[in-house]
């Protein structure tokens, strides 16, 4: 089983059309880009966009080539205009491409134009091979870089390739949504009747056309002379790009896609030859495989190895505990993903670096010989896209994490960050769910924090001179603790105390203490003082004061009347502030704003605000906020928009104090 091809879908390949735009037909011919195009500087259906696809026709043709064995090839063709300056870098484009020793995909035919207006006329430049460039960015994987000569705004750019494969268990998905606006989109795959794909689709477009053809071929290969074809035509029209929004991280993720996966071949008067169409037998390879389960059950060395970690350590969770800080405290992760180990795992912990996957099975063998139930647990990168329970899509699966099976619980834990509490995964690893390696039970498990992350702020706040002084002291315990610690060790604390500043420009800053920054188990005290008069309006006889206008968040972010996307928080969340308030001597308490509670779906958004005077001059806050559900559909975004509306009416709420007779 091969390494490699895994991360072949990071990079995207970014397939290419043409459209009605260039005249009724769609069969235009390549180099013909109509000269109103090149003059046009807007496109009412997307004013806004930097540039935009015009089209994108993609063909993938499974045949062979005279007695040679079936090949995947790849003609894909793309136009794209540039209408603002940002949009640039939109026409340079990365395309992946495989390279094993007598099993080599190669890319080939680049053809190109630039076009432009020089005064009142359109000029045409050849994208030659001085702007294309190859890159190995592993001995396994390759990209292919095109960037076109001499852009600027109102460029159209046109490009065309080919490439052949002899992966047929990697077609590349086809992607119909880009980071901008695609005008047009065509994908038309073709292969032999003896081939069985799987097919999905995913995305909220609407397919302008899906259709399915009978086709012919022939070839002299194993003498089979001329068969029949299956091709499947698809086309969108009008894609929106798949701009950021709040609470999604990776639009990438939902953006509309059509993907094939190999099941099976079987010729004329031969056996069927099956490939790994089914969950079980993916995990059945992967634990057979010698770069893989082989290199996973080599643990003898770490017999001798683990008592010294473990020491006194009784308790299930305990021993765990002592193993993944030993091995998230000692062995650095050098920022490589991927499934497979780069080499012997006892050679990772000698020299003290690995990528993810030697971290994290080195962590499932340490484990393993301390007695307890561990196992890996196949998944994907929140970048690479979601792992589809129903079809195992082997290139998505990029990502490899840690089951551990404790008596009352299971814990999924990550090596790869060394300020993360045990319980806590990184960022990139929260996508979902991941496929359990567990011999004779493999299986599907949620992947999340087993404790929420949490933040407790304790704010001690006074008025002097027209002026607030506050004395504040924040608890971080999980990714805002990481956060710190982090930034610490790469710039120092005096660069990260400056960033701070010019964070809190409106506000004169003490000096910061930090304390607990070597242990993961307590919660990052954070300390300082703040000097200003933000939030704060002193007039005449009444004083104006709103310490909560930041508490949640500064503005709502939720702005747009309506959302395409699912709202993700990924993670739960705990956050209280707790503001005690001293009234300066000689005013009283005029009004202060009334508590509210407000949630959402049975509390999966919660959030309390309430106040009490429990002195004539104190007053005391507590607002508490909480992410109890993290992924909420897109149907209920005026729900959620609104809820958060609110949040922002409260904090914009005044406290007012009048001078006393």
């Amino acid at each position: 089983m091969k390494g490699f091809f895994v991360n072949c879908v990071a990079f995207a390949f970014m397939l290419f059309a043409s459209s009605d735009l260039f005249g009724q037909s769609q069969e235009r011919s390549f180099g013909q880009v109509a000269d109103s195009l090149v003059h046009k500087t807007r496109f009412d259906q997307f004013p806004e966009s930097d540039a935009i696809i015009l089209s994108n026709i993609g063909k993938v043709i499974i045949a062979s080539n005279g007695k040679d064995p079936f090949t995947a090839n790849y003609s894909v063709q793309r136009i794209i205009k540039i209408l603002k300056k940002d949009g640039l870098q939109d026409a340079d484009l990365e395309l992946p491409y495989f390279v094993f020793e007598g099993n080599s995909e190669e890319i080939f035919n680049i053809r190109g134009y630039v076009y432009n207006v020089e005064g009142e006329t359109v000029t045409k430049q050849d994208i030659s091979s001085d702007h294309i460039y190859d890159e190995e960015v592993t001995g396994s994987i390759h990209i292919k870089k095109i960037s076109p000569p001499n852009l600027r705004e109102g460029s159209v750019v046109e490009i065309s390739y080919e490439m052949t494969s002899p992966l047929l268990g990697n077609i590349r998905d086809w992607r119909f949504q880009e980071e901008i606006p695609t005008l047009f989109s065509s994908y038309t795959f073709e292969y032999p009747e003896y081939f069985a794909f799987r097919h999905s689709a995913q995305g909220f477009l609407e397919l302008e056309k899906a259709e399915k053809h009978i086709g012919s071929g022939k070839t002299a290969f194993r003498n089979l002379g001329k068969y029949n074809t299956v091709i499947h035509t698809f086309e969108v029209r009008g894609a929106p790009g798949l701009d950021p929004e709040p609470y999604i991280d990776n639009p990438q993720s939902y953006g509309s896609r059509v993907e094939y996966q190999l099941q099976s071949i079987q010729y004329p008067n031969s056996v069927l030859w099956e490939y790994s169409s089914t969950w079980n037998q993916v995990g059945e390879k992967f634990l057979k495989g010698d770069d893989f389960g082989e290199i996973l059950n080599r643990g003898g060395y770490a017999a001798s190895i683990v008592p010294t970690i473990v020491g006194d350590a009784k308790s299930g969770e305990e021993i765990a505990k002592k193993i993944y800080y030993y091995i998230t405290d000692n062995i650095s992760w050098n920022g490589g993903v991927g499934i497979y180990p780069s080499q012997e795992l006892e050679k990772v912990f000698k020299s003290k670096s690995g990528n993810a996957a030697d971290l994290n099975l080195l962590l499932v063998q340490f484990l393993d010989k301390a007695g307890l139930s561990a196992f890996p647990v196949l998944t994907s990168t929140r970048a690479s896209g979601i792992l589809n329970p129903a079809t195992p899509v082997m290139y998505k699966i990029n990502y490899v994490l840690v089951a551990l099976l404790l008596q009352e619980k299971t814990i999924i834990l990550d090596a790869t960050n060394p300020d993360l509490p045990f319980g806590f995964l990184p960022v990139k690893a929260l996508n979902f769910h991941g496929y359990a390696l567990i011999p004779g039970q493999f299986q599907w498990l949620e992947i999340g924090n087993s404790i929420p992350n949490s933040e407790v702020t304790m704010i001690n706040m006074g008025i002097s001179e027209e002026q607030l002084v506050a004395n504040i002291q924040q608890n971080f315990y999980g990714y805002g603790a990481a956060i710190v610690k982090s930034a610490i060790r790469s710039e120092g604390k005096e660069k990260l105390e400056e960033r701070f500043r010019e964070e809190l420009q409106d506000w004169e800053l003490g000096e910061i203490i930090w304390e607990n920054l070597d242990a993961r188990e307590k919660p990052l005290v954070q300390k300082y003082d703040l000097t200003g008069n933000s939030g704060l309006v002193v007039s005449g006889e009444f004083i104006y004061l709103n310490p909560g206008e930041n508490l949640v968040f500064s503005d709502n972010p939720f702005k747009q009347e309506q959302r395409i996307y699912p709202i993700d928080f990924i993670y739960p969340q705990k956050r209280q502030t707790v503001i005690n308030i001293d009234v300066p001597e000689g005013y009283v308490i005029d009004e202060i704003p009334k508590g509210m509670i407000h949630h959402l779906n049975d509390k999966g958004l919660l959030y309390s605000y309430r106040i009490s005077t429990p002195a004539p001059d104190k007053i005391a806050i507590v607002v508490n906020f909480q992410v109890n559900q993290t992924l909420f559909e897109s149907g209920q975004y005026p729900d959620i928009k609104e809820f958060f509306d609110a949040i922002s009416q409260k904090q914009k709420e005044n406290i007012v104090l009048k001078k006393g007779q």
